[in-house]
């Protein structure tokens, strides 16, 4: 079997680990791969490996220029290998779906979209009712599946839980005479959710200099954090992180992730965080089945400034309870989220539309 798995730019920015790990573990399962991906720029686009093959195309353009993209894909196809046979195009990022279903009626292949986000569900039960290829919808979550089914009971849709690297045994948050560590999350859409809980945790760490606040550049910039930082004298506990995801090491040291959009779309960085025993703190639990209140996370139903401080005062007074919200995030990931799931789920859903022959 082989499968072309297609990528928008968002998807490619923020998901790059999960990508790799998806495209090797299928590689192991014997599916042969290849990464199709946005040429954004040598800065930014990032070889994979040479057990990734990566083909870039351009994502942009108008809608009538569908047929030629999807064509240079494929001679950049067959070109390599002479390979024009493909059983599946699977589609990450909701940009990527045209172009998918296009590669998909060209090729005369089966078509599988992620559904990362529940937005992206109305879209999902259009698409399907004008499909002219077999296709299948894929969640990372459970949540997403039932929203959907909950929306149309006849859109196909199977869950392909995200799965992350574990470390064997959970590492100790807040450790004595150290500095407590903090990273907030977001993707600044929603301005009034992300200042809140930005002004939140300065209000919690005011005048603490031995707590530092760090924040994905991209949020900082959408919702105007520097300046409010700056308003409240904060900037000497403040450091900016460009592109987070691509530099997760530093992020998941710290000792809380603060993440205050979960209802927008999945992300495996939570997911990361929490197998590396960080103390989470989010905003709902509405569309990560492991975010589950005062086992896995704090969570904070009215997403207020005040409710952000009290929250984060709370767990920083009382170390304990952040250590075994940690503990149990490590081991619910551990338990739920291993990598070999994501990759057999991914398999059953592609054998379900191309079966195997015995």
């Amino acid at each position: 079997m082989r499968a072309l798995l297609i990528v928008d730019r968002l998807f490619a920015q923020h998901e790059r680990a999960m990508l790799g790990r998806i495209s090797i573990g299928l590689l192991d399962e014997g599916i042969e791969t290849r990464l199709i991906v946005p040429d954004l720029g040598e800065a930014q686009t990032a070889n994979l490996g040479p057990l990734v093959p990566q083909i870039n195309y351009k994502d942009k353009g108008l809608s009538f220029t569908l047929k030629i993209r999807a064509a240079n894909i494929i001679r950049k196809l067959t070109a390599d290998r002479s390979l024009d046979q493909w059983d599946i195009i699977h589609a990450y990022g909701g940009q990527s779906w045209a172009l998918a279903y296009e590669l998909a009626k060209t090729l005369n292949s089966a078509l599988v979209i992620e559904i990362w986000r529940a937005g992206l569900i109305p879209r999902a039960i259009q698409f399907q009712k004008h499909s002219t290829v077999e296709c299948m919808f894929t969640a990372p979550d459970r949540s997403i599946e039932k929203a959907a089914t909950a929306a149309d009971a006849r859109l196909p849709i199977q869950v392909t839980p995200w799965g992350v690297p574990v470390p064997a045994s959970p590492r100790s948050i807040l450790k004595p005479n150290k500095n407590i560590s903090i990273v907030l999350q977001s993707s600044g859409r929603d301005r009034v959710g992300c200042t809140a809980a930005f002004d939140g945790v300065l209000d919690a760490i005011a005048g603490n200099e031995n707590i530092h606040l760090f924040v994905n550049l991209h949020a900082a910039r959408r919702s105007g954090l520097w300046a409010r930082a700056k308003k409240a004298n904060a900037l000497s506990q403040l450091t900016l992180i460009d592109k987070i995801e691509e530099q997760r090491d530093l992020a998941l040291n710290a000792d809380f992730l603060v993440y205050p959009d979960t209802i927008h779309e999945q992300r495996s960085l939570l997911y990361e965080a929490m197998g590396n025993a960080m103390c989470v703190i989010a905003s709902t639990t509405k569309q990560s089945s492991c975010l589950i209140e005062n086992q896995t996370a704090a969570i904070v139903h009215q997403a207020s400034r005040t409710q952000w401080a009290s929250t984060l005062n709370d767990l920083i007074a009382d170390p304990d309870k952040a250590r075994t919200l940690s503990v149990n995030a490590w081991s619910h990931i551990r338990d739920h989220r291993k990598v070999s799931t994501h990759i057999g789920a991914t398999i059953d859903t592609y054998t379900q539309l191309i079966p195997v022959p015995s």
